[in-house]
């Protein structure tokens, strides 16, 4: 109905236009043609002139049409807007159609242009176009083709990509821009293993397995009708390490005992090992294999480290702990066993081999008497008192990590008589008359029989003795300084050494016979010497040089008179530092906690409140303890006075040769309670050397520790 409607209305137009003017033209002159004629009769005459050749032609309605598409076939690009397609046409065109209908996009006007852009692919199709007016209509065939648009401007936002080789899972695909459409896509050399090209976007994606340097890759994107290229550039590091474990952490070593290698677990590849302190001397961290081996050669508590694995990439690290003990002993032999020995001889020491540290050496019978074993040597020494059949006896040398041990034999021999000797010889004798020998002593003891003296200090100590005595031994040499009187068998001197307690058989006798005792003596340190004073002073003032007077009874002066004071600094495991008192036997650290080092310059000037300073001296004791001890503790008052001096012109007031580092402006803890207040603890003050109470639970107190 459209196109009748359409018909119409053009043919009315063309009534209007063309032929109702020109007809009534027409009557008027055919009328006058009449009137020329006369006789009543019509006749034309041919006066016809001017438009009458129009009115004829309208008249007749005889318009021709003509149209021609002279660049068909025409080949069309998807998605392109076209150049108008304008056919040469003579005649009127009223009205134009296609047949079938134009590609999707593209329409027909009604003078026969197409316009549009093309939104669909075609071959080539053939379309019949048809132009018309009212008295004919004419037809041509053309051909259009649409083919996809060729992609273009391909590009990737960021054209250099690196990416870790073997992660999982791998990175969202890479999308480029671009134009067109893309049904291909390649690469001028093949993607790293593990990547893809996207076939109709060329987008990238994978996991990439193996590692590469930047390389370029020529990207192109094509379809039948044309290409576009970019170049991309790729870089494939290595992955990081990860997962680095250790099985067996904490680990527990021996010194001087070469370990299994061990061997941790991790992913990837390792280019680089390293810890953050330096391990245990002698033991090595592989470089790329983090493998720990060695042989430790110093002993150390538990301590922490931190091994990190990495390459180029990245790293990963994880936490161990190794502790290094001291070696237990091991091959203890003795030469010369099984040993004969004779009763009343001094024995040639019998010192064994060893192989480490022994602090404890012990036989599991008494050896015979008179016979002693060292403690740290496992040597054995005496003079044997008594005879005995062949015995065994195991020997064990020990420290806190082990032992070892092994078996000798030992037999004493009864003394062949020797040094016959008649006294009063030559002997003048008178017949009949009876001889007379003296009777040998008896009931010889000491009171009390456990003796105790002091290094540096003179003692004495005298038996009880019936009868005569004309010689007087010990079954082994007393300790150094003391001697033993050979009629009365007191026992005096100054003793030069420490000792523990030990026994001693001491035999009385005269030719006739002996009798013996066994004591103990133990030797300690000088008594706790308050001042460090030797000088005395009366009432006035007066110096009392010799303590003799009244006056000095009970002076700190009287009771170290001689005794002067005496250090030593020793260094122990290279960094440990300790400062031994030659009178007392005490050994002190020779900092105060807080601060290290040979001249105490290291660390800062720590405080503490009592509880905090048990716990900081308990602390030494671990392991192996500091300075190779382990009962570190804090000082007594009467200890930590015994530092004091006050012959010292400016503060502090101690003997900084030996103690560097000392401080005056605060107190020193001692474990002293200050019995008048509770909570209160003595403390000493190296300003003045004076002594004071402090709080207990105040952390405002520096602390030096001792040892016993």
């Amino acid at each position: 109905m459209k196109n009748k409607k359409g018909q119409f209305k053009k043919s009315k137009e063309l009534l209007d236009r063309k032929i109702f003017p020109n007809f009534f033209i027409f009557i008027i002159l055919l009328t006058l043609g009449g009137c020329i004629g006369g006789n009543g009769s019509t006749s034309f005459k041919g006066i016809l002139f001017g438009p009458t050749n129009n009115l004829l032609q309208s008249a007749s309605i005889n318009d021709s049409v003509s149209v021609n598409y002279s660049l068909s076939p025409y080949v069309l690009t998807k998605d392109l807007p076209i150049d108008p397609i304008q056919p040469s046409i003579s005649g009127s065109i009223e009205q134009c159609s296609s047949n079938p209908t134009l590609p999707t996009g593209l329409v027909i006007s009604g003078t026969c242009t197409i316009t549009g852009t093309p939104t669909i692919n075609q071959p080539a199709t053939n379309y019949t176009i048809t132009a018309s007016n009212l008295s004919q209509s004419k037809s041509v065939t053309i051909v259009i083709t649409v083919n996809a648009n060729p992609p273009a401007a391909l590009n990737f936002a960021t054209p250099t990509f690196t990416f870790t080789a073997g992660a999982m899972p791998g990175f969202a695909p890479i999308v480029p821009n671009y134009t067109g459409t893309i049904t291909n896509c390649t690469s001028d050399i093949p993607l790293p293993t593990g990547l893809s090209l996207g076939t109709t976007n060329c987008s990238l994606s994978g996991s990439p397995s193996t590692t590469q340097g930047p390389t370029n890759y020529t990207i192109t994107a094509s379809n039948a009708f044309g290409s576009t290229s970019t170049i991309i550039t790729i870089t494939v590091n290595i992955a990081p390490p990860s997962a680095l474990n250790y099985a067996g952490s904490p680990f527990v070593f021996t010194q001087d005992a070469t370990i299994a290698a061990i061997h941790p677990t991790y992913t990837g590849t390792v280019t680089a090992c390293n810890s953050d302190i330096p391990l245990p001397a002698g033991l090595t961290l592989g470089t790329t294999t983090c493998v720990i081996s060695g042989t430790p050669n110093t002993i150390q508590p538990a301590t922490h480290y931190n091994i990190t694995a990495s390459n180029a990439s990245g790293s990963i690290s994880f936490p161990i702990t190794i502790t290094v003990n001291l070696a237990p002993p091991s091959a203890l032999s003795y030469a010369g066993t099984p040993f004969t020995f004779t009763q009343g001889a001094t024995i040639t020491t019998a010192t064994p081999s060893v192989t480490g540290t022994v602090t404890s050496c012990n036989s599991d019978i008494p050896l015979p008497a008179g016979l002693g074993i060292n403690g740290t040597t496992c040597a054995i020494s005496g003079t044997p008192t008594t005879t005995q059949s062949a015995t065994n006896y195991t020997i064990t040398a020990s420290n806190a990590y082990g032992s070892t041990n092994t078996t000798i034999s030992i037999r004493v021999n009864l003394a062949p008589p020797s040094a016959l000797s008649y006294a009063g010889t030559p002997f003048t004798f008178t017949q009949g008359a009876t001889t007379v020998n003296p009777a040998p002593p008896t009931g010889l003891a000491y009171t009390p029989s456990a003796l105790v003296f002091y290094k540096g200090v003179a003692g004495a100590a005298t038996p009880t003795v019936t009868g005569t005595v004309t010689s007087c031994n010990p079954n082994v040499a007393l300790p150094g300084g003391l001697t033993l009187n050979a009629t009365t068998c007191a026992i005096s001197g100054t003793p030069t050494v420490f000792q523990a307690s030990a026994n001693y058989t001491i035999t009385a006798s005269n030719s006739s016979g002996n009798t013996n005792t066994t004591i103990s003596i133990m030797i300690f340190g000088t008594p706790p010497m308050k001042t460090m004073q030797t000088n005395c002073w009366d009432a006035t003032g007066t110096i009392d040089a010799t303590c003799v007077t009244a006056s000095s009874a009970g002076q700190d002066g009287k009771l170290q008179k001689g005794t002067n004071p005496s250090f030593t600094n020793q260094t122990v495991n290279t960094t440990e530092y300790i400062t031994i008192d030659n009178n007392t036997g005490l050994v002190w650290k020779t900092c105060h906690e807080g601060r290290s080092g040979a001249t105490c310059t290291t660390g800062s000037d720590n405080l503490f409140n009592l509880a905090t300073a048990i716990t900081a001296c308990n602390n030494l004791n671990a392991g192996t303890g500091y300075a190779n001890r382990t009962n570190w503790r804090v000082p007594i008052i009467s200890e930590l006075e015994t530092l004091a001096n006050f012959d010292a012109t400016a503060n502090p007031r101690t003997f900084t040769a030996v103690f560097p580092g000392t401080l005056s402006n605060r107190y020193y803890w001692s474990s002293t309670p200050y019995l008048p207040t509770a909570g209160y603890t003595l403390v000493l003050n190296f300003g003045d050397a004076g002594t004071n109470a402090t709080q207990t639970n105040i952390a405002g107190t520096y602390l030096r520790c001792v040892s016993p």
